[in-house]
């Protein structure tokens, strides 16, 4: 019974939120892991082209998160929720249309751009629409059944890969199309949640960068946010380089990972409802990581079955990492924003991690298999400095939101 309680959400709007991200899933799995199929077949793309591509539309979204963002606290979370989803299904079905660097550019800029509006309206509907114990458990539920709908969509997407046809290759952006939209009609169901009054002082967009007590919190989530780095990019390329693992076992720790995200997640946000809660489980979470990196350094000295297991362990222990920082961030974009100013401060806190995912990959990548290993002390001293601030930070950006001029919450719907 416990088991089932930490898989299937309550009914009611827990359950409905939970269904629509296994949708989005299905229709994400799908298409990235075909798409890079897709663009060298079809979009005739080289690989550097493709890395191009998806560096700078990463950076039109980090430069533009916040005032895109800020486009919910203005018109409505679920209104931009809806909007930027729809927008989603629209550019995906132009994907066949698609020829050369510059339409993919363009294509995927605005992908991203409108993904930013949507899930900053999707952020902020959770926040105005629940309680947050029962918050953080609906996001902890949707995670998980994100998880499943990745792997349906992974396996759908083997399908086309297995036939390997042009038309093949154009159900999978165009399966990720339909699933976007129906997934958009979904939302536009689900019921209005009341909006927090508008400030008294109208504020220019961009406020967010003088709150410095809540950046001290992006920046330090940000560097915890670098076990997925660890885990995507940095531990793969050590196994092939640096240890006598088969490549095979590559899949088996990706299903350790995906199979402690499905069923593990719920359990781990018991008492991260609160920023105090949140702060105790991002602490775990830099430890634990601290703890895995020299796992990963001894897999480069040991050898056969020994090596095999050590690997699995270290990802474990940077899962568990995942596990407990989605828990804090949740409750962090939810509890010190100002009511009226989520959108944006969810913006500014996207940015930290976006600014990861530029930065860390290349850095990572060197410290830990082109230095030979000693550089995993240094992301090991990484997590560890996160750990030991995350706790100062977040009581500091606490005090500092009560001592701002407030504006009435919005009872959750």
């Amino acid at each position: 019974m416990a088991l089932r309680d930490n898989l299937i959400p309550p009914p009611g709007l827990p359950r409905r939120l939970a269904t629509q991200n296994l949708l989005f899933g299905v229709g994400a799995g799908t298409f990235l892991t075909g798409s890079a199929v897709f663009f060298t077949r079809v979009v005739g793309l080289r690989p550097h082209e493709i890395g191009i591509g998806l560096s700078l539309a990463a950076a039109i979204a980090l430069v533009t998160a916040v005032p895109l963002s800020a486009l919910t606290d203005r018109f409505g979370a679920h209104r931009m929720w809806t909007g930027g989803v729809v927008a989603q299904g629209l550019l995906f079905a132009a994907w066949p249309f698609a020829r050369g660097f510059w339409s993919f550019l363009l294509v995927i800029a605005c992908l991203e751009l409108v993904a930013t509006v949507g899930q900053a309206g999707r952020n902020v509907y959770l926040i105005e629409a629940l309680d947050p114990e029962t918050r953080v458990r609906t996001q902890a539920f949707s995670r998980s059944w994100l998880n499943v709908g990745w792997s349906l969509g992974a396996g759908l997407a083997a399908l086309a890969l297995a036939v390997d046809t042009v038309p093949a290759y154009y159900t999978l952006v165009l399966l990720n199309s339909a699933l976007l939209l129906a997934n958009a009609y979904f939302i536009s169901r689900l019921p209005e949640v009341p909006r927090a009054a508008a400030g008294t002082a109208r504020r220019r967009v961009g406020a967010v960068f003088a709150d410095r007590p809540f950046l001290a919190v992006t920046a330090v989530c940000a560097v915890l946010t670098c076990y997925m780095t660890v885990l995507m990019e940095v531990a793969p390329l050590w196994l092939l380089h640096r240890t006598d693992a088969p490549k095979w076992w590559l899949g088996v720790m990706t299903v350790t990972n995906t199979l402690m995200a499905t069923t593990l997640q719920v359990a781990v946000t018991r008492g991260a409802h609160t920023v105090g809660g949140a702060a105790a489980a991002s602490r775990r979470a830099g430890l634990v990581a601290a703890l895995g990196c020299p796992v990963y350094l001894l897999t480069g000295a040991t050898s056969g079955v020994l090596t095999m297991v050590l690997l699995v362990v270290a990802t474990i222990l940077l899962t568990m990492a995942e596990l407990w920082h989605s828990a804090g961030s949740w409750t962090f974009m939810a509890e010190l924003p100002p009511a009226d100013r989520r959108g944006e401060y969810i913006g500014a806190f996207r940015m930290g991690g976006s600014a990861q995912s530029m930065i860390a990959p290349a850095s990572l990548i060197a410290l830990a298999v082109t230095s030979g290993g000693w550089g995993w002390f240094a992301i090991a001293g990484l997590f560890l400095g996160a750990a030991l601030l995350i706790g100062p930070a977040a009581r500091h950006a606490a005090r500092s939101r009560e001592q701002m001029p407030s504006v009435p919450a919005p009872v959750p719907a």
